[in-house]
């Protein structure tokens, strides 16, 4: 689970009339911790402005540290056409891209990614491109004391961005006295968000305050005194995109859950996993599983009908035209006349094999950058299913929303695939297809640009709310029988199982307690150091990893068991004497 993408704000202040050379500085703080900053330069020769744009931010998560870096220079030649160039680095490589605008033709901005298909932009009335008109607005606002209606363009994320301001009067700040204070919204593609800037008629914007995930986000002149630091124990960023969850011993096996807000539910679609029910609640419900016409649908091949077409196109995060993918499919070694859920399974199962490195710190990066470094977490996972999908004819889409994993529920990214008439979820961060029933969707991504995919819209839906997770049907102890949820069952000839506190324990007649728990499959890193076992009667494979004293069993069907406080020999009791009888057994 990852928190949310976050890209600066681009600032305004850009006064260029009669300078050759002029450069400003600003900072930034989150939740009252200094985690970034700005720089613009303005130059001017003889026929050319040129404004150049750095911002940075360097956040602490889970121990690691996650640099977010962004470049942009705008260049205006003799004519008055606009050139934009730009480098966001989020990961190992970086997304870069051009841009060009020109008077000729004022309603169309033609953008060309360095990876992925060129693409006009329709830009629309009275949009501002050129950062000194934008300038020019705000100054004059504040001269005049009057609203900003202004439409803008993001480059590195794609999306045009909205700012609406309303004045209130004169605030003077420290070397900037004549600063008026406006309030007022700015709509960030599909995010809104409450904004405060300080604009001054002589200096431009010189102080911007927002609200991110439940944090506020400051940007101000780097002459401007700095806030009032926040305690350490103050929660941070990635701290409160996540909550706790109590514990379930077959959290991943339960196919209906009902979710109590303890706040306010924000609009979410609707479908057939989620849906509201009355007093703020949810029910979710994992996938059915294909129907046998489902199943069998063939992957697009030729031209593809309009419905699916977006869903199919490769695009800069997910560039899988790229030659490089050409050696991921020969790994593969898919045989011919795969259906699409066929395709699907697969490329589930190859993408949480692929990636070996479990990475939190990668920000976020393109399916080709992980195509060639297998590293990262559920975007890279994401991204990566989704070109390989495209490229194998299956129309496939990124979603963001919360899942519900273990103990904690958290910001995440899956896959849905189209079979039919219908979306099904499928989840290579996990190796789930159907994907577990515990999420909450907020939204969808075709994986066009960097915008759709808007964690900060997961963030700020969600972060506020508390949930309490109650699944469907109970968990009943019968001597060595236990049955569970969706039919399984899980049988110790001779034992005893007891639940304490969503804990379950097994007592075997001459070893144990153990603690037992349903998990998702364990990759790579938890398995390092871990021993291939089987049991001398079942042949039930299992890796036991001395220093943990742990025991992971393949029940089949993508259904895994953890087993804690195990040695050797009582992992190959467990593997011989544990059985998982269905609910006819």
């Amino acid at each position: 689970m990852r928190a949310w993408l976050l890209i600066l704000p681009i600032l305004s202040s850009l006064p260029l009339l009669g300078q050759k050379e002029h450069s400003r500085t600003f900072r930034q703080w989150m939740g009252g911790q200094e985690v970034g900053g700005a720089i613009r330069t303005m130059t001017r020769d003889h026929s050319t402005e040129e404004v150049q744009d750095r911002q940075w931010v360097v956040l602490s998560r889970l121990g690691q540290e996650i640099r977010q870096d962004v470049t942009q220079t705008s260049r205006k030649g003799p004519g008055g056409g606009l050139v934009f160039t730009w480098r966001l680095q989020l990961s190992a490589e970086p997304f870069e891209g051009r841009a060009e605008w020109s008077p000729l033709a004022p309603t169309l901005l033609s953008i060309k990614p360095a990876h992925g298909p060129a693409v006009q932009k329709e830009v629309p009335t009275g949009a501002v491109l050129w950062p000194g008109e934008l300038e020019a607005r705000l100054k004059e606002a504040a001269r005049l004391v009057r609203p900003v209606h202004a439409t803008t363009f993001a480059f590195p994320l794609q999306q045009w961005n909205i700012l609406q301001l309303e004045p209130h009067g004169a605030a003077p700040l420290p070397g900037f006295p004549d600063a008026i204070w406006f309030t007022g919204q700015e709509s960030e593609g599909p995010i809104t968000t409450p904004v405060e800037i300080w604009i001054s008629p002589s200096a431009g914007e010189v102080r911007h305050r927002t609200v991110l995930g439940g944090l506020e986000l400051l940007t101000q002149r780097a002459e401007l005194p700095a806030p009032a630091k926040v305690a350490p124990s103050s929660p941070g960023l990635f701290a409160r995109s996540q909550q706790a969850l109590a514990p379930h011993p077959f959290q991943p096996w339960v196919t209906e859950w009902t979710l109590q807000a303890g706040g306010r539910l924000p609009t979410i679609p609707e479908d057939a996993q989620q849906s509201r029910l009355s007093g703020e609640r949810l029910r979710l419900r994992r996938a059915e599983l294909p129907t046998p016409q489902e199943a069998g649908q063939p992957p697009v091949k030729g031209v593809p009908p309009p419905e699916e077409a977006r869903y199919l196109a490769p695009s800069a995060l997910v560039p899988f035209q790229d030659p490089a993918f050409d050696g991921l499919l020969r790994r593969m070694a898919l045989p011919a006349g795969l259906s699409r859920w066929d395709l699907a399974k697969r490329v589930t199962s190859f993408v949480f094999e692929w990636i070996t490195e479990k990475d939190v710190s990668v920000d976020f990066a393109s399916a080709l950058e992980v195509c060639r470094r297998p590293r990262g977490d559920c975007t890279e996972h994401g991204v990566l299913a989704v070109a390989l999908l495209r490229r194998l004819g299956v129309p496939a889409r990124g979603v963001t929303g919360w899942v519900g994993l273990g103990e904690l529920m958290g910001i995440h990214f899956w896959v849905e695939v189209r079979l039919k008439d219908r979306w099904i979820p499928v989840d290579p961060t996990f190796d789930q297809a159907p994907a577990s029933a515990l999420r909450v969707k907020l939204g969808e991504t075709d994986l066009a640009d960097l915008g759709s995919v808007a964690w900060e819209g997961a963030a700020s839906d969600l972060s506020s709310v508390r949930w309490t997770a109650e699944a469907t049907g109970a968990v009943v102890l019968s001597g060595e029988l236990l049955r569970g949820p969706g039919g399984k069952g899980l049988r110790f000839l001779g034992g005893r199982w007891a639940l304490r506190q969503g804990i379950l324990h097994l007592q075997a007649p001459k070893s144990g307690p153990w603690q037992v728990r349903a998990v998702i499959r364990p990759g790579e890193a938890q398995l390092r150091g871990a021993q291939r076992l089987a049991g001398a009667r079942t042949l039930r494979t299992g890796w036991w990893h001395s220093t943990h004293s742990r025991l992971w069993m393949d029940l089949g069907e993508g259904c895994w068991l953890q087993v804690e406080g195990v040695s050797e020999a009582e992992a190959y009791e467990l593997l011989d004497q544990l059985t998982a009888p269905t609910s006819s057994s």
